[in-house]
């Protein structure tokens, strides 16, 4: 029998590791997935033990390649991001990785912005704000000042996908759309670190990985862990890219007139850019397809916001499908009560690593069917925020919206950001959008496409379902919530 040539996918997230089994042309075979939590020793801090991780990714990986059908030619890498991980000579991980959900080096961010000029004077030289989670460095900084045998003992710095990577292959590497939330590379010119950057973070060159492109070939699968994953020895494997970027790629994302939101434990909002004209509010960064840029507007716990109510408030609803059918019941504005989803801090827009989930609103009257609802509805206040301000910001006018992720399997989130947005939002056939743009990267890795705009890429189509805006009614009552929703954090921030 003949074999069915696959690409493979490892979409490594904060939640779980998924693994995704496609043809050449696009078509999903075999989906495989792992869960794991996000471990906080203390307040502030988030990480994820990646030694599990890894052992979860061969687990899932074995469940593919164990099908008799199939045989996989290339494979590719999609990480959640940034998450620092710190290794020695032979890339064995040195403590847990530390995620973007983390605010330890909340300091030390602030202590390296004030080696320049002004806030605004470091965005223009770096492309992005200096936050945690778009400058690593400070992450680097922390590790570097508070766990100094961790530091010495590091000959390796990283990412999720550095680490897989180097496990696959033997060789590992940043990709250029993780290098951008760094602190220490500068966007408009992207090509290796910047040596004033690290003269003044003081992180020796040395530690740090190259910089390459996320369609770039790393290395093959050495043949010890070939045999055990049961694949052909020097499969090709491509770095990758952060998640979200992954994602942008799979739908062949170049038009500045549509919006992408991927919709999964952050819910993120992304704009393309053909110039590197950058606006701090946003997190900015490479686009997978050379030449372009990216702006996301990050909601950091969206979907993680669902997960918490559903493990420490309703948690009778362990099952998606009954959530999803239980606040279908629900009125638009949720009887008052407006939730703020900053249960992990918050990016864009507010960039508050303190700031705090808020319900307001409650009275007797109110129900948990209304909690869950204000959960909902909070993520589609949240992205009609990031939408309003990348029209004004950016200068582009959306007409529509097409969504990818977990998200978009509930008819009535849908539902609610059609109405709040008053756009057309439309999901794709896939969700799985950032498994299939790491696929698709490890296609390019292994010569199966030239480039990635070669014309014969199957990018993902916009096939799913199209929501469109309903009632006049609904969208007053949102309206009225979300002025609500808008006021809370100006008026609560003093307390935070």
């Amino acid at each position: 029998m003949r074999r069915k040539p696959v690409l493979l996918g490892i979409d490594a997230g904060t939640s779980g590791v998924k693994v995704c089994a496609f043809t050449p042309d696009g078509k999903m075979v075999q989906k495989e997935q792992a869960n794991i939590s996000v471990i906080s020793r203390q307040p502030g801090f988030a990480e994820l033990d990646v030694t599990l991780y890894w052992e979860l990714v061969q687990q899932t990986v074995r469940s593919i390649t164990s099908n008799p059908e199939i045989s996989v030619i290339g494979i590719g890498l999609s990480t959640t991001c940034p998450t620092t991980i710190t290794m020695d000579d032979d890339f064995n991980p040195i403590g847990n990785g530390i995620v973007y959900l983390d605010n330890r080096a909340a300091d030390e961010a602030r202590n390296y912005e004030l080696n320049f000029e002004s806030p605004e004077a470091y965005a223009t030289l770096v492309g992005n704000r200096c936050s945690v989670s778009t400058c690593s460095a400070s992450t680097m900084m922390w590790i570097r000042d508070h766990e100094p045998e961790r530091w010495r003992n590091a000959k390796h710095i990283g990412m999720l996908n550095s680490f897989l990577a180097a496990k696959l292959t033997g060789d590992s590497a940043i990709d250029t759309t993780q290098a951008s939330y760094s602190g220490i590379f500068r966007l408009a010119f992207p090509g290796d670190w910047d040596d004033e950057l690290l003269r003044i973070a003081d992180i020796p060159r040395s530690k740090l990985l190259r910089i390459t492109a996320p369609s770039s070939r790393i290395g093959g699968v050495k043949n010890t862990v070939a045999e055990d994953l049961q694949l052909p020895p020097g499969t090709p494997v491509a770095i990758g890219s952060g998640d979200t970027a992954a994602a942008a790629f799979a739908i062949g994302f170049t038009d500045s007139h549509q919006a992408f939101e991927s919709a999964g434990n952050s819910g993120v909002l992304t704009f393309v850019l053909d110039t590197p004209e950058f606006d701090p509010l946003f997190m900015n960064r490479c686009h997978v397809i050379p030449g372009l840029w990216i702006s996301h507007g990050a909601n950091s716990m969206m979907g993680g916001a669902i997960d918490w109510l559903r493990n420490n408030i309703i948690s009778e609803y362990q099952d998606y499908s009954v959530i999803n059918e239980q606040v279908k019941e629900a009125v638009p504005g949720a009887n008052g009560v407006v939730f703020l989803p900053y249960l992990a801090g918050e990016r864009c827009p507010i960039w508050n690593p303190h700031a705090k989930a808020v319900w307001y609103g409650l009275t007797l009257k109110n129900t948990r069917l209304d909690l869950l609802e204000s959960v909902f509805e909070a993520g589609a206040f949240s992205l009609k925020q990031l939408r309003d301000l990348g029209q004004q910001k950016l200068g582009v006018a959306i007409d529509s919206i097409i969504a990818v992720g977990n998200g978009t399997l509930s008819d009535h989130w849908c539902q609610i950001k059609a109405d709040v947005l008053h756009v057309n939002y439309t999901t794709t056939a896939v969700t799985d959008a950032s498994a299939f743009g790491a696929a698709l990267m490890g296609g390019i890795a292994a010569g199966i496409f030239s480039e990635p705009l070669d014309p014969s890429i199957p990018f993902l189509k916009p096939e799913g379902k199209t929501y469109t805006p309903t009632s006049e009614s609904a969208y007053k009552a949102y309206m009225k919530a979300f002025a609500t929703y808008n006021a809370l954090y100006p008026a609560l921030s003093g307390l935070m």
